[in-house]
């Protein structure tokens, strides 16, 4: 292991594959890096669920948890998106070749409108895409979005980046859509939102979620170049953070015949081209 030019984050070989972690302790001053797991505690209950210790003024659960401001505005300062990626009914999905984020809102069982929901998600879902629609300058009221996935073990979390509403090549009449379901035979309304995650170049400073908290409008000092051109462009300044799959290389094995002919063939083959084995190239 090695320690990471990143506050508490450690870098672990696990079966030749790399992977960042956050231990329980060092939560508290570690920031927030792309696709590091930060582990919860050994401690039984909620005490040991991670984002509350590692996110200033965080809640300990939910799928939408806003953290306000504390300027007396009733407005969030930031909002961590939390999710498990394996309720088959509403499947949340982040499309990594080109960052746009699927998320379902909060009306998940019949018997209630659409906003009328304990932790009003799907109210911020539309001010914010209100927000970010609109041309009177309000864009500077939606607050970043901290988009967390659930780790493997117990309450470990991994951060999958932060998000802005919309995509540059999703129309604005598509981005936030009302949809009807039935369950048990009745019918309801939810939300279906796409974000962008943002190509955020270096991890984002607790200080910047402080000042989102307690210092709002001295806030876009600390925040991550992609975040202050989204809120200075709008739609337009998204950039996503784009991770380009690698094509899978096949194993020795997978290349190899396998039965009695194909044997035989690559014998051959090695044999030709054994005086001349750049030969092979043009019989590749």
């Amino acid at each position: 292991e090695a320690v990471l030019p990143y506050k508490g984050i450690v870098l672990f070989a696990v079966e030749g594959k790399y992977k960042m972690e956050v231990l329980f302790d060092e939560l508290e001053s570690a920031d927030l890096v792309v696709d590091t797991v930060y582990k919860g505690g050994n401690i039984s209950g909620k005490a040991s669920e991670v984002l509350h210790v590692l996110l200033p003024n965080c809640s300990n659960s939910g799928g939408f948890r806003k953290v306000m401001r504390k300027d007396g505005s009733g407005l969030p300062a930031y909002v961590v998106l939390y999710t498990s990626m394996q309720e088959l009914a509403w499947p949340d999905y982040l499309d990594e070749e080109t960052g746009v984020f699927r998320y379902y809102g909060d009306n998940r069982t019949p018997g209630r409108n659409i906003l009328d929901t304990p932790r009003k998600g799907n109210q911020l879902l539309e001010f914010v895409y209100d927000c970010l629609n609109s041309r009177d300058g309000s864009i500077r009221n939606i607050p970043p979005f901290l988009i967390f996935k659930k780790g493997a073990v117990g309450w470990d979390v991994q951060f999958l980046g932060l998000a802005a509403p919309g995509n540059p090549k999703i129309s604005p009449d598509k981005d936030l859509v009302a949809f009807w379901r039935t369950m048990d035979g009745q019918r309801f309304q939810n939300y279906e939102a796409y974000f962008t995650v943002l190509d955020t170049k270096e991890p984002i400073d607790r200080n910047w979620l402080n000042a989102l908290i307690y210092h709002h409008e001295e806030n876009l000092q600390y925040a991550p170049e992609v975040w202050r051109k989204f809120i200075n462009q709008g739609r337009n300044g998204i950039e996503p953070l784009v991770a380009k799959r690698l094509p899978k290389i096949p194993t020795k094995y997978d290349q190899l015949q396998s039965d009695v002919e194909g044997l035989a063939c690559l014998d051959k083959i090695r044999e030709h081209y054994h005086q001349n084995p750049y030969g092979f190239e043009h019989c590749a």
